[in-house]
C-alpha cells in the first residue's frame, strides 16, 4: 500500500459537492474516473446499481512504450443524494452507519513465482476530509489485495484489524461483510468516535475496532462540514503478465446507510467489545 497526494484543479474537478444534507438523502453514487492515471490506456467496465451496489472491472494492459509500468489507477464511487448528479456533502454534527459487503478479484500475483506481487489492488470505504483539494486530508477503511486491513486518514485514530504479511484477514476473492459507524461529538464522548466491524463471510474471520478522532486540533472533531464519503478503487499492474495484462475487479453491494443510529447502537456495540475481550 502507497499513499500518494494530488492537488490541483484537474485533479478536483470530478468532486464537486452539493449543500450540507442529511445522509439518509443517500440514493445513487456520483462516478470519479482516473483521480490517479498512471495507465490511462487501461480499459474500465463499470457497474452502477443504483444506491445498492457499484463494481469496476479494469484491465491495465500490457507494459510496451505507450503503457510503461507505473504506480496505479485511482477511482471513486462517492455517495450522492441527487442520483450521481454531485456528491453527498456530510454534516459533522450527524451520526450514521454504513453497512456494504465487498469484494476484491485480481490476477495480478498469477505470474508463476507463488508470490503475491508487492503492489496491490485496493479499495474500502473513503471520506473526503478536505473541500480544498489536498487529498493528504482524507482516509479511510484500508483494504489492501495481501489481506492487511486498517482505518486511518481523514482525522481517524488508527486502528488495524489485519496485517496482511502476518496474519491476512482475507484472500482476493473473499466475500467481506463490513460497516462503518461514525458517533458524531458529544454522542459517545466530548471526541467523534468511529468504529468498524469486519466480518469474512468466507472464514468465518470477525473483528470490531473502536476509536476516536484526533484530539490534537479542537476544530478537527470528527469529519467537517461538507466532507464526502465514497467507496475506491486503486489498481495497479503486474508487468510480468502477457498480452492480456493484469485485471483487477472490485465489487460493493448490499449498501444500506442508517442515519443517526446514536446511543443504543453504542450500548450494543460496548457489550460486543466487552463480550470479545472475554474472550481474548
Amino acid at each position: 500500500m502507497q499513499w500518494r497526494s494530488v492537488t490541483g484543479l484537474a485533479a478536483v474537478a470530478g468532486f464537486a459537492c452539493s449543500a450540507m444534507a442529511d445522509i439518509n438523502g443517500f440514493n445513487g453514487f456520483n462516478m470519479v474516473y482516473r483521480n490517479f492515471n498512471d495507465y490511462p490506456n487501461s480499459i474500465i467496465t463499470p457497474t452502477i446499481n443504483g444506491s445498492s451496489g457499484v463494481r469496476i472491472m479494469e484491465n491495465m494492459g500490457p507494459v510496451n512504450p505507450d503503457n510503461p509500468q507505473k504506480f496505479a489507477n485511482r477511482h471513486f464511487a462517492q455517495f450522492s443524494d441527487d442520483n450521481g448528479v454531485t456528491r453527498l456533502s456530510l454534516q459533522n454534527n450527524q451520526s450514521f452507519k454504513i453497512s456494504y459487503k465487498m469484494r476484491i478479484n485480481s490476477n495480478i500475483d498469477n505470474d508463476g513465482s507463488g508470490m503475491l506481487w508487492p503492489q496491490q489492488p485496493e479499495g474500502g470505504l473513503w471520506f473526503f476530509n478536505n473541500n480544498a483539494g489536498d487529498f493528504s486530508a482524507d482516509g479511510g477503511i484500508f483494504v489492501v489485495g495481501n489481506g492487511t486491513v486498517f482505518v486511518g486518514g481523514a482525522n481517524q485514530n488508527f486502528s488495524l484489524i489485519a496485517e496482511g504479511n502476518i496474519s491476512p484477514a482475507f484472500t482476493k476473492g473473499d466475500i467481506l461483510q463490513m460497516s462503518y459507524t461514525y458517533y458524531a461529538p458529544g454522542v459517545a464522548g466530548a471526541l467523534a468516535a468511529y468504529a468498524v466491524q469486519f466480518t469474512n463471510l468466507t472464514t468465518n474471520f470477525t473483528k470490531t475496532v473502536f476509536n476516536t478522532f484526533d484530539a490534537g486540533n479542537p476544530a478537527l472533531n470528527g469529519f467537517i462540514d461538507g466532507a464526502g464519503l465514497g467507496f475506491r478503487f486503486q489498481n495497479t499492474r503486474n508487468p510480468l503478465l502477457g498480452s492480456d495484462g493484469t485485471v483487477n475487479d472490485t465489487e460493493y453491494w448490499d449498501v444500506v446507510v442508517v442515519p443517526t443510529p446514536g446511543a443504543a447502537s453504542l450500548l450494543a456495540l460496548g457489550g460486543l467489545v466487552a463480550a470479545r475481550r472475554r474472550r481474548a
